[in-house]
């Protein structure tokens, strides 16, 4: 389980503002959108040094006898954190393009 754990965690605040974006674009909902938004950013780098955490002393617990040497599985861990805040940005710029295009279109 801890294994899959830090993967679990960088992955909630993508699917958090895919869903929660979302609604608050095509319906009225009861946060904005730009506080969604800031939320999901935050958790996301909240989360992203849990995942890393949770990750290293899983790595300790595997080889605990012995001290750990390598770290190419943080190295990944931290890549993959990385990787997923900057899909949360690209979703979150594509979703307040969307939101700022039905606004544009509702006007007309």
């Amino acid at each position: 389980m801890l294994s899959l754990l830090p993967l679990i965690l960088i992955t909630l605040p993508i699917l958090s503002q895919i869903i929660l974006g979302f609604y608050s674009i095509y319906k009225t909902a009861f946060l904005k959108f730009s506080n969604i938004s800031w939320i999901n950013f935050i958790l996301q780098v909240i989360f992203s040094f849990a995942a890393f955490n949770i990750a290293d002393y899983h790595l300790r617990k595997q080889f605990e006898p012995y001290p750990v040497r390598c770290g190419t599985s943080l190295a990944g861990t931290a890549a993959a954190c990385i990787l997923f805040l900057l899909i949360l940005i690209l979703i979150i710029s594509i979703q307040y393009l969307i939101k700022r295009w039905r606004a544009k279109r509702n006007k007309m």
